[in-house]
C-alpha cells in the first residue's frame, strides 16, 4: 500500500514539474525529493499569480485613468487643464516625473507650452519653442510616436542630452485629433535606470487618443457656443444700423457689440481727410481703460507705416509685437499708450477705402481666431458711417439750399441798394462756410475794389476800403482776371498768394478759397473765403460757393438793368409802335439807331446777295408721309437753313413753301456779302446728310434741294401800311434768284 502510494505522489510530481517546465521554464531536478520538487511548483505558480495581479492592478490603474480623464470633460471646460491633467496621468502610467504638453500656433511655426510638470526654469507656461530645431516636430510630421532610449546615441538626431530632458531616454507622442496633429506630449525621468520602450507607447496611446477627442469637444462645443453669439451679435448690429441712432452713438453702439465679441483695449475709427492725401481723422473711440489718444484728433501718416499699407492695399493687417513699429504715428497711436497687438481693417464706403477699424491689445496674439469676424464687423461699420455721411450731407446741402433760398430771396426782393444785399450775403456765407473770413470785390476799371466782408478789424476794413488790388494781384486778383475759380489749401506753396495783402489786414492767410462773379460773359467782381475751419476746401465747398456768386451776380445785373430800365421804356415804346411782328436783329438795330438818332428807315436801293432754297419733289413727298407730318418736317428744315444764314450773316427775308429766301447785305451791308452767301449754300448743301438722317429716323423720307444766289440791284426797306409793314425787298434780282431755281 505503502509503495503504491509513494509511486502515485512521484508521477503526481513529475506531472507537475513538466506543467511547470513549459509554462514557467526552468529545470526539473532529477532524483531530488518529490514533495521539495512539489512546493518549488507552487512557490513558481505563486510568483507568477503576483506578477499578473501586478500587471491586472496596472490595467486597472490605466483603465481608471481614462475613465477619470473622460468624465474630465464634464467637470472642465478649460482645454489647459485637459491636457495638465493628461500630462500628470501620463506620468503616472510611465513612472516618470519630468514632461511637457505643447499645443502648435496657427502657422505651426511654433511649439507653445500649456503644460508642464517637474522641468522648473526650464520649460514654462506659454514658452515658445521654434518648430523646425525642436525633436518633437518628427512626430508631427511622422505623425507617430518618438521613442529616444538614449539621445546621444540616436544617430537619427545627433544631439547632446538638454537639461529639461532630465535623462537621456524620453517619449515624444503626438495629439491627434481628427483632422490634424494639434500638438505633442513629451515625457522622461530624471533617473537614467530605466529606458522607455514601445510598451510605454503603447500604455499612453489611449492616453493621448481620449484626450485630444476631449480638446476637440471642447473647441467646438466653444466653437459652436460663439457662433450662436455671434449670430446674436449680427442680429443686434443690423437693428443698430436701421434703429434711429446717428453720429458717434451709432458707431459707439456697434463697437460696444463688437467687444463682446473680441475683446479689446481701444477701438479707433479712422478715416481720410478730404482732399488731403497724407492724413487721416479719428472720427470715433471706445476706450476700456484711460488712454491719452484724443478723439477727432488729426494725424499725419508716412508711406510705407502700417496705416498707409492698409489704405492702398486694402487688405487686414495684424501685429503681434507693436515695438517693431517705427513710423511718428504708429508709435503714438500703438507703442507709447502700451498696447502689444493690434488688427487694422479697412473701410470700404462708396466702394472707396476711406478708413480703418484699429482695435488693440495688451496681450500678443489675440486677434488672429477673430479676423474674419472683425473684417465682416468692419463692413457693418462701413455702412454705418456711410449712413451718417449721407445724413450729414442730406443735412449740409439742405441747410446750404436754405440759405441760398434765403440770399436769392433778399436778392429778389432788395431795393437795388447794393450795400445791403452785399453785406446780407456775407453774413449767409459766414454761417454756411465755417471759416475765418470773407471778402467780397467788384471789378471797377480793371481794378479790385473791396465792396463787403465779414471777420475783418475796423483798421483793416478801412484799409481794404481806401486800398485796390490790380487786376492779376493776389489770389483775387489772379481769379478776376482768369475768370476761373481756384482753391488753395497751402498758401505758401501757391504762387497767386500775396504776403502784402496779410500786412494790410494783418490778417494771416493759411487757406483760400475764390470764385468769379460773372455777368454776360464779364467778371464783375469776386467772392473769397478764407482758412477754413477743421478740413481743407474742396469741390463741395467750391460749387456752394459758386452758386452764391452766381445769385450775387444776377442781383448786381439786376441792380444795373434797373438804371437802365426808365431810358429803355421810352425806347421800346417807340419800338413797339413801328413793328407788331418779329423782324430780323439787323433790322430791329437800324431801327432802334435811327430811333436814337431821330431818323426814321426809309426806303432804298441796295445791291444785294439774294439766296433761294427750296426742296425738290415736295410735293409728292407731302403726299407720301401726309400733312401732319410735313409742319414739322418744314420747320426742322428750316430751323437748320435759317441758322445757317444767320451764322453767315446773312437774314432770312420770308418762308415761301417749301422754301425761303434769303437777304445778304441788308439792312448792313459789307464787301463779303457775295462771299457770305456762297459759304452758306455750301454749308446748306453739307447739312442736307445730317438732316436727312434726322428725317429718316423721325418721318421715313429724304429730301433733295435746289439753291440760287444771284447779285443785284434791289429796293428794300419797310413795305405795307400802317397796321402791318414788312421789311424785304423788290425788283428784278428777285425775279431772277428764283428763275436760277427753276432751271
Amino acid at each position: 500500500m505503502l509503495r503504491k502510494l509513494f509511486g502515485e505522489i512521484a508521477d503526481i510530481s513529475k506531472s507537475i514539474s513538466q506543467k511547470n517546465i513549459e509554462q514557467f521554464g526552468g529545470e526539473s531536478q532529477t532524483g531530488t525529493d518529490e514533495i521539495r520538487n512539489i512546493a518549488q511548483s507552487f512557490n513558481a505558480i505563486e510568483n507568477q499569480f503576483s506578477k499578473t495581479f501586478q500587471q491586472l492592478q496596472k490595467k486597472s490603474s490605466e483603465i481608471s485613468i481614462l475613465k477619470e480623464l473622460s468624465e474630465l470633460c464634464y467637470v472642465t471646460f478649460d482645454s489647459n487643464e485637459i491636457l495638465y491633467v493628461t500630462l500628470e496621468r501620463s506620468l503616472i502610467l510611465t513612472n516618470s516625473d519630468v514632461g511637457s504638453a505643447m499645443i502648435l500656433d496657427r502657422d505651426r511655426n511654433l511649439f507653445i507650452v500649456k503644460a508642464t510638470i517637474g522641468a522648473g526654469e526650464y520649460v514654462k507656461i506659454d514658452d515658445k519653442i521654434d518648430f523646425e530645431t525642436s525633436i518633437a516636430k518628427y512626430a508631427v510630421i511622422n505623425k507617430s510616436p518618438i521613442v529616444v532610449e538614449d539621445i546621444e546615441k540616436d544617430t537619427r538626431f545627433g544631439r547632446a542630452n538638454r537639461p529639461q530632458y532630465a535623462s537621456k531616454s524620453f517619449v515624444c507622442m503626438p495629439i491627434k485629433t481628427s483632422k490634424d496633429i494639434i500638438g505633442v506630449l513629451t515625457i522622461s525621468r530624471r533617473k537614467d535606470d530605466k529606458i522607455y520602450s514601445q510598451g510605454d507607447v503603447d500604455i499612453l496611446t489611449p492616453l493621448l487618443s481620449n484626450a485630444a477627442f476631449t480638446y476637440e469637444n471642447l473647441r467646438l462645443l466653444k466653437d459652436n457656443e460663439k457662433g450662436e453669439l455671434i449670430l446674436k451679435i449680427v442680429e443686434k448690429i443690423y437693428n443698430v444700423i436701421n434703429s434711429s441712432f446717428r453720429d458717434s452713438e451709432l458707431l459707439h453702439a456697434i463697437m460696444n457689440e463688437i467687444q463682446v465679441i473680441v475683446p479689446f483695449s481701444i477701438a479707433m475709427v479712422i478715416t481720410r481727410v478730404e482732399n488731403i492725401s497724407d492724413q487721416i481723422k479719428i472720427i470715433d473711440l471706445l476706450a476700456n481703460e484711460p488712454t491719452d489718444i484724443p478723439p477727432k484728433a488729426f494725424y499725419k501718416y508716412q508711406q510705407g507705416s502700417i496705416i498707409d499699407k492698409v489704405l492702398r492695399q486694402g487688405s487686414t493687417l495684424i501685429i503681434d509685437d507693436t515695438s517693431v513699429l517705427s513710423s511718428e504715428i504708429e508709435k503714438k497711436l500703438f507703442v507709447e499708450p502700451g498696447y502689444k497687438s493690434c488688427i487694422l481693417t479697412p473701410l470700404k464706403m462708396s466702394g472707396v477705402i476711406n478708413g480703418i477699424l484699429v482695435l488693440t491689445a495688451q496681450e500678443s496674439d489675440m486677434f488672429y481666431s477673430d479676423r474674419e469676424l472683425v473684417e465682416w464687423m468692419a463692413n457693418a461699420l462701413s455702412i454705418a458711417i456711410e449712413r451718417n455721411r449721407l445724413s450729414e450731407s442730406v443735412v449740409k446741402r439742405n441747410k446750404e439750399l436754405d440759405s441760398i433760398k434765403q440770399i436769392g430771396s433778399a436778392l429778389a426782393s432788395s431795393t437795388f441798394d447794393m450795400n445791403k444785399v452785399l453785406k446780407y450775403t456775407m453774413d449767409m456765407i459766414q454761417v454756411i462756410m465755417n471759416v475765418e473770413a470773407g471778402t467780397l470785390y467788384l471789378v471797377k476799371e480793371n481794378e479790385l475794389e473791396f465792396a463787403a466782408g465779414f471777420n475783418i478789424e475796423l483798421e483793416s476794413l478801412k484799409d481794404l476800403k481806401n486800398s485796390q488790388l490790380k487786376m492779376g494781384q493776389g489770389i483775387a486778383g489772379y481769379v478776376a482776371a482768369r475768370g476761373e475759380s481756384i482753391i488753395i489749401n497751402d498758401t505758401i506753396k501757391s504762387p497767386h498768394f500775396d504776403p502784402e495783402i496779410d500786412k494790410t489786414t494783418g490778417f494771416k492767410t493759411l487757406s483760400a478759397l475764390c470764385v468769379p462773379m460773372i455777368s454776360q460773359g464779364k467778371v464783375i467782381g469776386v467772392l473769397e473765403v478764407l482758412n477754413k475751419i477743421n478740413g481743407d476746401f474742396g469741390p463741395n465747398d467750391e460749387d456752394l460757393l459758386q452758386s452764391i456768386a452766381s445769385s450775387v451776380s444776377i442781383a448786381i445785373e439786376n441792380a444795373r438793368l434797373y438804371k437802365e430800365t426808365v431810358s429803355m421804356a421810352e425806347h421800346e415804346r417807340g419800338i413797339r409802335r413801328v413793328f407788331q411782328k418779329f423782324v430780323p436783329k439787323e433790322v430791329v438795330d437800324k431801327i432802334i439807331l435811327g430811333a436814337e438818332t431821330e431818323k426814321e428807315m426809309l426806303e432804298e436801293v441796295k445791291t444785294l446777295t439774294l439766296l433761294n432754297i427750296d426742296i425738290r419733289g415736295f410735293s409728292g413727298l407731302s403726299r407720301k408721309i401726309g400733312s401732319q407730318k410735313t409742319v414739322p418736317l418744314l420747320n426742322y428744315f428750316f430751323s437748320v437753313m435759317g441758322g445757317i444764314v444767320f451764322k453767315n450773316h446773312g437774314i432770312v427775308d420770308k418762308y415761301l413753301g417749301d422754301g425761303l429766301l434769303a437777304l445778304f447785305g441788308a439792312p448792313v451791308s459789307s464787301t463779303m456779302d457775295a462771299d457770305n452767301a456762297v459759304q452758306a449754300a455750301l454749308e446748306m448743301k453739307k447739312s442736307v446728310a445730317t438732316v436727312n438722317d434726322y428725317f429718316a429716323k423721325k418721318f421715313d423720307a429724304s429730301i433733295s434741294i435746289g439753291i440760287s444766289i444771284h447779285t443785284g440791284e434791289v429796293v428794300v426797306g419797310g413795305f405795307g401800311f400802317e397796321m402791318k409793314m414788312d421789311y424785304t425787298v423788290i425788283g428784278d434780282p428777285v425775279n431772277d434768284v428764283f428763275k436760277l431755281q427753276a432751271l
